[in-house]
C-alpha cells in the first residue's frame, strides 16, 4: 500500500513517523496554522474537548519536518485525516481488547474480526478519498507554478529550463501516485484494512504469550514453594513426649 494512503492514516498517532528535526522546519505554531487553514473544525473541537485537544497538542509540539512544499502537503494530509487517524486508533484499541478477552475466555473471534475489518475499511476509504483529492490539488498547484515560471521574464533561460524540468517531474510523480491510488482502489483499501487488523492481532498474540509465560512462572514458583514446604515438614524433628 502506498505511504500516502496507509501510513498517513496513522501519522498523527505515531511519533516514529516524524522526520528528523529541522531548526527551520515545522513547529507548533506552523502545524496549528495548517490545521486552521485546511481543517479548522479540529481546532473548534479541541476547544471543547480536553482529551481531543491533548492529542492535537501532542501532534503539534512533536511534529518535526523540514519546511518544504512537499512536507507542507504531507502535513495537510495529516490535518485533513486527523479525525480518521483518531478513529483508527480507537478501533485498534477496541479490537485488541475484545480480541484479547475472547482469547482468554475461549470465545470464537470470527464475528469480531469481521466487524472491525469492516469498520477499519470504512475509515481507510475516507482516507483514500482525502488523499486522492489532495494529490489532485497538489498537481494543480504545480501546474500553476509551471505556468508562472514560463511567463517569468526575470529568469535566465538556464534557470527557467531547470525550474520547468523540476516542476514537470513533480507533476509526473504526483500523477503517477494518483493513478496508482485509483487503480483497484477497493482492493487496495481491503488489503490495507487486513494489514491493519493483522498488526493488531500480532500485538494481541504478544500479550497472550506474555500472559502465558507469567502464568507458567507463577505455577512453577508455587510448585517449588510447595515442594520446599513438604521437604521442611518431612525433616522436622519429632516433638519429645
Amino acid at each position: 500500500m502506498r505511504r500516502s494512503l496507509f501510513l498517513l492514516a496513522t501519522l498523527a498517532m505515531s511519533s516514529a513517523l516524524y522526520a528528523q528535526q529541522d531548526a527551520n522546519g515545522y513547529n507548533r505554531e506552523k502545524v496549528l496554522d495548517i490545521f486552521a487553514q485546511y481543517n479548522p473544525v479540529v481546532l473548534e473541537k479541541a476547544k471543547n474537548n480536553a482529551d481531543y485537544n491533548a492529542v492535537l497538542e501532542n501532534l503539534a509540539v512533536s511534529y518535526q519536518a523540514p519546511d518544504t512544499e512537499e512536507a507542507r502537503f504531507e502535513l495537510i494530509s495529516v490535518a485533513r485525516n486527523f479525525d480518521n487517524s483518531i478513529r483508527l486508533h480507537m478501533l485498534s484499541e477496541q479490537y485488541e481488547e475484545t480480541l484479547f478477552l475472547s482469547a482468554v475466555n475461549g470465545v470464537d473471534s470470527a464475528a469480531t474480526d469481521k466487524y472491525f475489518t469492516r469498520q477499519v475499511s470504512d475509515v481507510l476509504a475516507r482516507v483514500w478519498a482525502v488523499t486522492v483529492n489532495l494529490r489532485e490539488e497538489q498537481a494543480k498547484e504545480y501546474k500553476r507554478q509551471l505556468s508562472q515560471v514560463k511567463k517569468d521574464k526575470t529568469l535566465s533561460p538556464a534557470d527557467r529550463s531547470a525550474k520547468i524540468a523540476a516542476l514537470k517531474a513533480k507533476i509526473k510523480a504526483v500523477k503517477a501516485e494518483i493513478k496508482s491510488l485509483k487503480k483497484d482502489s477497493g482492493e487496495q483499501i481491503s488489503a490495507s484494512a487486513q494489514a491493519y487488523i493483522q498488526q493488531a492481532q500480532v500485538r494481541v498474540q504478544t500479550r497472550l504469550a506474555a500472559l502465558s509465560v507469567s502464568a507458567e512462572e507463577t505455577a512453577s514458583l508455587q510448585t517449588e514453594q510447595a515442594s520446599n514446604l513438604q521437604v521442611k515438614t518431612n525433616h522436622k524433628k519429632p516433638v519429645a513426649k
